[in-house]
């Protein structure tokens, strides 16, 4: 999926993919995100090992095909998240690094609510309520 299509998509949910030996530290961040659209299908957004942001079709409610053994990973609400409404996406910003290669997307929201998603050592995810701008 091309990054500048996702304006033509509403997001209903965002769910967060967690390596579940890891889920008691209450710092750990998701390994990925998944953004699920009411059009149909989703897409998932995850840190690749050489830092940059892997977006790849999503399988909802399936995990993806790295998620192995399956037994040992899980979807979960994002608390920041679990009860926004998102709504249609209105603009994609991307920044990459010097070489070219995708480290950071932003989401914007036509109410104004905004998700980052940021590639590293480990996946970052930010989010902007509308309310709190």
């Amino acid at each position: 999926m091309r990054l500048d299509s996702l304006t033509d998509y509403t997001v209903v949910a965002v769910k967060g993919i967690y390596y579940l030996p890891e889920e008691s530290d209450p710092a750990v961040s998701p390994e990925a995100i998944e953004l699920i659209f009411k059009e149909s299908g989703s897409l998932d957004l995850t840190s690749g090992t050489d830092w940059t942001l892997r977006i790849e079709k999503g399988d909802w409610p399936k995990l993806p095909k790295w998620c192995y053994p399956p037994d040992e990973w899980a979807y979960r609400d994002i608390p920041a998240l679990s009860s926004e409404v998102l709504g249609k996406i209105h603009a994609v910003d991307k920044q990459v690094n010097g070489y070219g290669d995708l480290v950071q997307i932003e989401l914007q929201f036509e109410g104004g609510s905004r998700i980052v998603a940021a590639s590293g050592e480990s996946l970052t995810v930010t989010f902007t309520s509308a309310d709190k701008d």
